[in-house]
């Protein structure tokens, strides 16, 4: 009889640290993930804005003067189109395989599209797709996706000293703003929840789900256009 107490004693003390050890080890884990997916936001907000940077730089690269004010082709706060020149020299020509020298207009363009949507209750929040298309004369195109942000609305155009215009052609400079959510909010339903302490209260429910759904990560830049004051 005392044998058979010894053994169920052990099993329950070694069943108890066994759900000890694997709950340090869930703990430890998410923590492991949850820095790194933070840190991994924050990379993707970086790189999406040093590709978009790049770009901006060109607008209005090689356009004659007399084409000065068509260089801005659509400028609206979720897309902007613009001319540049990227094969017009070899010294200056875009690295991609396969192009010729010639002196036909190029374009950039950015769109910023609904991507995808989460509900949380009685709140929605939707992701949007950064999109870039390159149009290299005489048939070079590119679609792509540069990343995923949480604002609508990514581009503002502005004067010489930073006020928004009124008119494309008073663009001097654009200012270009990323958001990010919390990983945790996109991914976890369950995170949201234990953040949740009072449920069903919905007024509470509702300025809680506010508050964490906000975007959490953000980079923001201002960019003069040379070609644009010229």
């Amino acid at each position: 009889m005392a044998l058979v107490l010894d053994l169920i004693g052990g099993l329950f003390v070694g069943g108890f640290l066994l759900i000890i050890a694997l709950s340090a080890t869930d703990t430890a884990t998410t923590e492991f993930y949850n820095y790194n997916s933070d840190a991994i936001v924050q990379q993707n907000l970086a790189r999406m804005s040093d590709v978009i940077q790049y770009d901006l730089r060109k607008m209005g690269f090689g356009i004659p003067e007399a084409q000065k004010a068509t260089i801005l082709n659509i400028s609206q706060p979720n897309r902007l189109k613009f001319l540049t020149h990227l094969n017009s020299d070899p010294d200056c020509i875009v690295n991609i395989s396969g192009l010729s020298i010639d002196t036909i207009v190029d374009s950039v363009e950015y769109q910023v599209v609904p991507f995808d949507s989460i509900d949380y209750y009685d709140t929605v929040i939707v992701t949007y797709q950064v999109r870039r298309r390159l149009f290299i004369s005489p048939n070079y195109t590119s679609d792509m996706s540069i990343g995923i942000i949480g604002n609508p609305e990514a581009f503002r155009y502005l004067d010489q000293v930073g006020n928004p215009v009124a008119f494309i052609s008073e663009t001097r400079m654009v200012e270009v703003t990323l958001t990010a959510y919390d990983p945790r909010v996109v991914l976890s339903t369950a995170w949201i929840v234990s953040r949740l302490n009072v449920i069903g209260n919905e007024d509470f429910r509702i300025r809680e789900l506010r508050r964490l759904l906000r975007a959490s990560y953000w980079r923001q830049t201002r960019l003069i256009s040379k070609n644009l004051k010229r």
